[in-house]
């Protein structure tokens, strides 16, 4: 079972839409104090600072940063609520 989306062009969309890494990989490295920000809002815009650990996380430039009103898709949230009930993490 899996709580990724299965449509290729959705992720593809999604991708280009906010230009972050794939999830699973900058998710559990991301710090805990950031998750939890991220967790208090999970449709929230993401603060510049979470974006810039995101793509340091990943090794990325910053120059190609996006900047403001970045916000997880549908399968990043997918993703989190997943992870969350893998963990039990509240």
């Amino acid at each position: 079972m899996s709580s990724i989306l299965d449509d290729p062009a959705h992720d593809e969309r999604a991708k280009r839409a906010h230009g972050l890494p794939p999830i699973g990989l900058w998710w559990p490295m991301l710090e805990r104090p950031l998750q939890m920000e991220v967790l208090e809002n999970v449709d929230a815009p993401l603060r510049a600072v979470v974006v810039r650990r995101i793509f340091d996380l990943c090794e990325l430039d910053p120059g190609f940063t996006p900047r403001l009103g970045v916000r997880l898709g549908e399968n990043e949230r997918a993703y989190i609520a997943g992870w969350m009930h893998s963990v039990d993490w509240y």
